[in-house]
């Protein structure tokens, strides 16, 4: 297995998402209070706070969120730089035809364009630049359930079996798919906790997204085991 392809499509990625976590954990552990519903709560609420709410300068209770604000915005930071360098190569792996390159290529463009919204949402507090923020975080879930599907896709034409890669990826595109809809159409309004099922519905996309970056790196590896790959962006 050649060694930078191996640190693109494998180690980046698995040292990126896990990096990523506990940042978010010690981010969450450090977070002093507050949140939409309850400006006076203690601590961070998995059920009420935002990830967001993590990279706020201040917390929703108006305490000083420096070690979250570092925790959280650095690691979405990183994860912007590893993936828009991870999408960029990503098609030279799927070379097996001309239709499922192709289709990873589009993929690719829409997981590149996700990855620069991590960095968006890092540098658009959502106390200080709410509207920007906003825009980020929602294209951020909706580029990359595009890239998602398509990925989804290019496993499904693949003539060996990868039946279980599309299955997995297809769950998690129908979590994000959910949180789409509850966040941007409204449909959270017709629970009797509307915030919390936001709340909730990002969590559970956020992990479905997670799950699927250590799924695509075992195909990765796979691929890289059976012969030799020449990068090139988007494999042109």
């Amino acid at each position: 297995m050649q060694t930078k392809e191996r640190i693109l499509f494998f180690i980046l990625p698995s040292f990126a998402i896990c990096a990523f976590i506990i940042f978010v954990i010690i981010g969450a552990l450090s977070y002093k209070g507050g949140n939409n519903l309850d400006q006076n709560a203690i601590g961070y609420s998995f059920a009420n706070n935002y990830l967001s709410d993590l990279g706020r300068m201040k917390s929703v209770a108006g305490h000083v969120n420096s070690v979250p604000f570092y925790c959280f915005n650095g690691g979405l930071i990183m994860l912007s730089v590893v993936f828009s360098l991870y999408f960029s190569f990503l098609p030279s792996l799927y070379d097996e035809s001309t239709n499922v390159q192709n289709i990873s290529r589009v993929g690719s463009v829409f997981g590149f364009l996700a990855s620069i919204c991590f960095a968006g949402v890092a540098f658009t507090p959502a106390d200080v630049l709410l509207d920007p923020h906003i825009f980020f975080a929602d294209w951020l879930f909706r580029l990359m359930n595009l890239s998602i599907i398509f990925y989804a896709i290019s496993y499904v034409i693949m003539k060996k079996n990868y039946f279980i890669f599309s299955f997995v990826f297809g769950l998690v595109a129908l979590f994000v798919s959910a949180h789409i809809i509850l966040s941007d159409f409204g449909l959270a309004k017709l629970f009797n906790e509307p915030h919390t099922v936001r709340v909730l519905s990002q969590k559970a996309a956020s992990i479905a997204l997670l799950i699927s970056v250590p799924l695509m790196t075992i195909y990765n590896r796979q691929r890289l085991q059976s012969g030799p790959v020449v990068l090139k962006i988007l494999s042109l």
